[in-house]
């Protein structure tokens, strides 16, 4: 089996605390099928200096092994500009994190020629191939996000439970942070609530609570009686997915900056959940607008609270919004992106 070195925050054995962690926990296990995978995790990388130590002995004694780097590209910039100073020759991948990648090359953040100098950088979204494209990468490649998906909940069931449910249920699912779009969820409920709506919907929270914002967040929904926060959904178990289906619709009006193909997705049209996402990033290339979820300005509290209003008054369909959602889960299915032939096409078997 062909060696690979991968490189990023893995958070190994643990519970994925970031997005990076959790692509990255799938990546990995779908190349041990192909590779023999050499794991460099930097995730909490203070509490292990050695790693470094560790991580250079791995890359001078295993020459032959190909390189992926899976992390932000200002983490790898230094090296790379290394690898192409010095003219060392190693098969190297780049799979891009998140959505910022695109913006900094464009805004000369990076010398494209560093990233030109390298095998290939895979990114998520074919908008970014274009973009690019346009700021001078000429080997960029699009691979979906994905995941391995081993349990779909029974669409049918859970349709009928929302249909006889007399509130609409919003979710919240994703890190809680104000970049996130929390703050404008808290300021539209606050609206809708002084509107009348109080009594015809609610807004459950699930994610890790960034520590900076933790007492801001709850003591602002302390006082909404319609606002919830349910901690941690564990997706690894059915019953987080079961849970996820109960709900109406996802809310996600990020403003980010480094949004990408946010997994969040892919977890709503397991669930067959309408996504209800700003109009940010790459948001509208993943959820198409009026088929399986809304689309909407991205910094506004009024289209985040009027999209809100429609689902709550039955104008938009959110039955066939459902359906068309769970049609477009099997897209992202860990073998239909991460198989023998894309393995083979990045010279890794």
């Amino acid at each position: 089996m062909k060696q690979v070195i991968f490189v990023g925050w893995v958070n190994k054995n643990g519970i994925p605390a970031v997005g990076e962690t959790v692509k990255n926990q799938f990546i990995i296990s779908e190349l041990q099928k192909y590779c023999k995978v050499i794991t460099l995790d930097f995730y909490q990388k203070k509490r292990h200096p050695w790693l470094f130590i560790y991580a250079l002995w791995v890359f001078l004694y295993h020459k032959q092994a190909s390189i992926i780097f899976s992390t932000s590209a200002k983490n790898i910039y230094g090296i790379l500009k290394l690898i192409k100073l010095f003219k060392i020759k190693r098969h190297i991948i780049h799979w891009v994190v998140g959505g910022e990648f695109g913006h900094l090359v464009k805004n000369r953040h990076f010398n494209p020629d560093i990233f030109n100098h390298i095998d290939v950088n895979l990114v998520q979204c074919k908008d970014m191939v274009k973009q690019l494209e346009e700021a001078g990468i000429t080997n960029a490649r699009y691979v979906s996000n994905f995941k391995r998906i081993d349990y779909y909940p029974n669409l049918q069931k859970y349709l009928q439970i929302r249909h006889k449910e007399p509130i609409t249920r919003f979710v919240f699912l994703s890190r809680i942070h104000p970049a996130k779009g929390c703050d404008y969820i808290i300021q539209a409920t606050k609206q809708l609530n002084q509107s009348g709506f109080q009594n015809k919907y609610i807004v459950d929270f699930y994610g890790k609570i960034e520590d900076s914002y933790k007492n801001s967040f709850l003591n602002e929904i302390a006082h909404l009686t319609n606002i919830s926060y349910k901690g941690i959904l564990n997706l690894k178990d059915s019953d987080g997915y079961d849970i996820l289906s109960s709900y109406h619709a996802m809310l996600f009006p990020t403003y980010h900056p480094s949004e990408g193909f946010a997994g969040i997705f892919i977890d709503s049209f397991i669930a067959g959940l309408p996504v209800l996402a700003s109009d940010w990033a790459y948001n509208s290339e993943c959820v198409e607008d009026g088929k399986d979820g809304i689309i909407f300005a991205a910094h506004s509290i009024t289209a985040l609270k009027t999209t809100m209003i429609k689902c709550i008054n039955k104008e938009f369909d959110l039955y066939k919004m459902a359906i068309q959602a769970r049609a477009k889960a099997y897209l992202y299915e860990a073998e239909n992106v991460i198989n023998e032939k894309l393995i083979q096409e990045l010279g890794l078997k």
